[in-house]
């Protein structure tokens, strides 16, 4: 079943970065070879970065959807330009490499009202383009341990993480256990992802999943005026 997506991806050599970091590049579907990071053989850097290198380097601003009857896909690109017609450009300085739970991910640092404001009207603007979910898909969602008011917004949004909930972040690894791997992996990133020019937030790139495990490709970015 095809799934859409609206993330942000970014250009230029935040985007060349990112997809070296994963492996692949989303916009053409090449396999890059990813950097060497010392103390790491090759199967070891591949493996924490395999979930992460299939949705390619982004932040989500809305999560896979499956499209509701009847809306073609022209429809949302319509909507994207429309919508980004509208916006300006987000600024983030010195974004981080940190942690999220177990995962590493590039994040800014302080506050960003104007960023999840921006996230957040991703979510409401488009969500007429969402199927509902499922009864086997929403019971799938709730087995993640989720508050009170996290299951709400998967209720109302289809996603739990948004509103208040939302945290920008463009993921880096998939889950890793503590120890030196892990440790090799948050070094290197730390020294990769450190560039002199800003993290521009300038468009919103629609993704597309043409089936269920298969790679997300970026069929194009919407850019702002």
């Amino acid at each position: 079943m095809t799934r859409y997506a609206l993330y942000f991806a970014p250009d230029g050599e935040w985007w060349r970065r990112g997809s070296t970091w994963l492996g692949r590049d989303a916009a053409n579907g090449q396999q890059l070879p990813q950097p060497a990071i010392a103390g790491l053989d090759t199967g070891l850097q591949t493996q924490p970065t395999r979930d992460a290198r299939r949705y390619g380097f982004h932040a989500t601003l809305k999560a896979p959807f499956q499209f509701a009857d009847g809306l073609p896909e022209a429809d949302l690109r319509q909507a994207l330009q429309e919508f980004c017609a509208q916006q300006n450009n987000i600024q983030i300085h010195a974004p981080q490499v940190q942690w999220m739970g177990k995962f590493l991910a590039l994040r800014p640092t302080g506050d960003q009202p104007a960023l999840d404001e921006f996230a957040f009207a991703c979510v409401s603007h488009f969500d007429h383009f969402r199927a509902a979910m499922s009864e086997a898909e929403l019971v799938r969602r709730q087995q993640m341990p989720l508050s009170p008011r996290q299951n709400d917004l998967l209720l109302e949004w289809g996603y739990p993480y948004t509103a208040e909930e939302f945290r920008f972040h463009m993921t880096l690894t998939d889950k890793l256990d503590a120890g030196a791997v892990a440790d090799s992996l948050h070094d290197a990133a730390v020294q990769y992802f450190t560039l002199p020019e800003p993290l521009i937030i300038n468009s919103i790139a629609l993704f597309v999943e043409h089936q269920a495990g298969a790679d997300f490709e970026l069929l194009e970015r919407f850019l702002f005026s």
